[in-house]
C-alpha cells in the first residue's frame, strides 16, 4: 500500500488496521489511501470504504484521539453523510495512563472508533463508535430530567453515544415514555378518572391505543399526549434497514431527531404528570 501523507513509522499500523476493519465488517478491496470521503468535506482520511449504503473512514495516528480528528470533526458532523470513522493507533502508544484516558474519554464523547495493533500487527476494535451525522452532544448533567427517571435517560445517552447503539438508546428513551404513559393511565384508572373498559392492567395494551383513550379522556394534558402518540409513531419509522446510501442518510436524520424529540418528551411529560396530581413513577 502506498502513502504518500502518512509518517512512515506507521505505514504497518494502517496494513493492520485495512486488514482488520476489512474482516470486521465484510469489505471488499483494500480501503482508498488518503483520498476525500466527500467533496463537501476537506478530510482525507488515511483509509476509507463506500459501501452501499455508508462509508467506513479509517485514519492511523501515533494515539486514539489525534489532532487531525479535531480539526475535522465538525465538518464531517455537518456533511450529513453517514461515516463510521476509526482511529487506528499503536497499542504500545508511549502515552501516560492519563492521557490515553483523556483520549479514550474524547472518542466516545464524539463517537470516534478507536482500533488498537499489537507489535505483532494484530488489530482490536475497541470501540466502533457510530455514524457521525447522529452525533449528539452528552449532556453535562441530567439535572432538567426527575430523579424518578435521571438514570434511565442517561442509559439511553450512553447507549446511543458510548457504546455505540444509537438505535437501542432510541429504543429505551421510547420505552421511558412508554412506561411513564402507563403507570399514569393506571393511577388515573385506580382514582376513576380513567374509565376506558379496555385497559385492564397488567394485561398488554398498544401503545397508540392506550394514548388515544388517554386523550379522550383528558387523562392529561393532550399536547403532551399527542407529542407522545407523534414520537411512538415516527419512532417506528427508522426500525427497517436502508436500501442505499441516500435512504441511510433519511433514517439517520429521523433516528437523531426521534432522540432528541424522545429526550424533550421526558424532560416535560413528568410535569404533566404531577399537574394532574399523579406520581412519576417507572
Amino acid at each position: 500500500m502506498n502513502f504518500t501523507i502518512l509518517s512512515p513509522h506507521l505505514k504497518s499500523i494502517a496494513v493492520a488496521a485495512n486488514r482488520t476493519i476489512k474482516k470486521r465488517y465484510g469489505l471488499n478491496p483494500d480501503g482508498k489511501i488518503e483520498s476525500s470521503v466527500d467533496p463537501s468535506i476537506p478530510f482525507r482520511p488515511t483509509l476509507h470504504w463506500k459501501t452501499r449504503t455508508h462509508f467506513v473512514a479509517c485514519e492511523v495516528a501515533d494515539r486514539p484521539f489525534p489532532t487531525s480528528i479535531k480539526s475535522s470533526f465538525a465538518d464531517i458532523v455537518s456533511s450529513t453523510q453517514p461515516i463510521r470513522l476509526i482511529v487506528a493507533y499503536p497499542k504500545d502508544n508511549g502515552l501516560n495512563a492519563k492521557d490515553y484516558q483523556d483520549d479514550i474519554k474524547q472518542c466516545k464523547k464524539m463517537g470516534i472508533g478507536y482500533l488498537s495493533i499489537d507489535a505483532d500487527g494484530k488489530g482490536e476494535i475497541e470501540y466502533q463508535g457510530i455514524s457521525l451525522s447522529l452525533y449528539l452532544p452528552f449532556p453535562n448533567d441530567f439535572s432538567s430530567f426527575k430523579p424518578q427517571i435521571k438514570s434511565d435517560v442517561q442509559d439511553a445517552y450512553e447507549h446511543y453515544l458510548h457504546k455505540g447503539d444509537p438505535d437501542v438508546g432510541l429504543q429505551n428513551l421510547g420505552q421511558v415514555i412508554e412506561r411513564l404513559l402507563l403507570t399514569t393511565a393506571e393511577q388515573a384508572k385506580t382514582k376513576g378518572k380513567f374509565a376506558y373498559t379496555g385497559f385492564k392492567p397488567p394485561k398488554f395494551i398498544k401503545q397508540g391505543l392506550l394514548i388515544n383513550e388517554m386523550i379522550k379522556e383528558d387523562v392529561l394534558d393532550n399536547g403532551i399526549l399527542g407529542r407522545c402518540k407523534d414520537f411512538a409513531k415516527d419512532r417506528n419509522s427508522v426500525s427497517h434497514k436502508p436500501k442505499n446510501l441516500k435512504e441511510a442518510k433519511k433514517i439517520e436524520k429521523k433516528l437523531k431527531d426521534n432522540f432528541i424529540t424522545g429526550s424533550k418528551i421526558l424532560e416535560d411529560l413528568p410535569a404533566a404528570i404531577i399537574a394532574k396530581k399523579y406520581k412519576v413513577k417507572l
